[in-house]
């Protein structure tokens, strides 16, 4: 079982990572998702995630003018945390990968959502009410009389999202059975958690989503 799928970073959502320069000079960030892709290297992936941190070190200043902003601030820095890691567990198994990847997907939904406008902003920030609320109430159920009411009743629905094409589901769905204990990962470690194929495919998807989320916020613009 190996894994040969992989996307150009010019097409479907990939198309959202903007081809800068010409059509002879692509940008940066597109020559590198798509070098990496066809030539992995543990190495080469590292330093191309090194570039990231870089670019959002430079971007990520506080910034508290608005909802959207504080949004976009909290996002990056999540960011930033995901692709340390990933490049902390560049050479282990797959399973590690598929943590950061599946969380980067969720990021991408948030960082498109706060991106559209004021009034999606300020409902990511109240989502952390929901949060609480939701985890309140598990805690409740399971420990009776443990906690001390909440303040006042706490409105409002979780942020539905969908997946943003078949690419998309794809990974999610790769994620989920190397992260958790599926029939397929117990069974078949050799060919899950072990194989290079799908820890290259993962890795390539983490820079990928990398440069997505930050292209939702900054116009990255240079060439290579």
């Amino acid at each position: 079982m190996s894994d040969s799928t992989h996307r150009d970073a010019n097409s479907s959502t990939g198309d959202t990572l903007r081809h800068m320069g010409t059509p002879q000079e692509p940008a940066y960030h597109i020559t590198a998702i798509n070098g990496l892709r066809d030539n992995y290297i543990s190495a080469r992936f590292r330093t191309e995630l090194d570039v990231c941190h870089t670019v959002i070190a430079q971007v990520i200043a506080e910034d508290n003018r608005s909802d959207q902003q504080v949004a976009r601030v909290h996002i990056l820095r999540y960011l930033d945390l995901l692709l340390t890691r990933a490049i902390r567990w560049s050479d282990e198994p797959a399973d590690l990968m598929a943590i950061i990847l599946r969380s980067q997907i969720d990021l991408r939904a948030w960082a498109e959502f706060v991106a559209k406008g004021p009034a999606e902003a300020a409902q990511f920030l109240n989502e952390v009410n929901i949060d609480i609320r939701e985890l309140h109430e598990k805690m409740d159920a399971a420990y009776p009389g443990a906690l001390q009411p909440l303040p006042a009743t706490i409105p409002g629905r979780r942020v539905p999202f969908d997946r943003a094409d078949e690419y998309e589901e794809y990974d999610y769905k790769l994620c989920s059975k190397l992260i958790h204990p599926s029939a397929l990962l117990l069974l078949h470690p050799d060919v899950t958690i072990h194989n290079l194929e799908y820890k290259w495919h993962l890795a390539t998807e983490v820079l990928f989503h990398a440069w997505l989320i930050l292209d939702r916020f900054h116009n990255i613009n240079w060439v290579a």
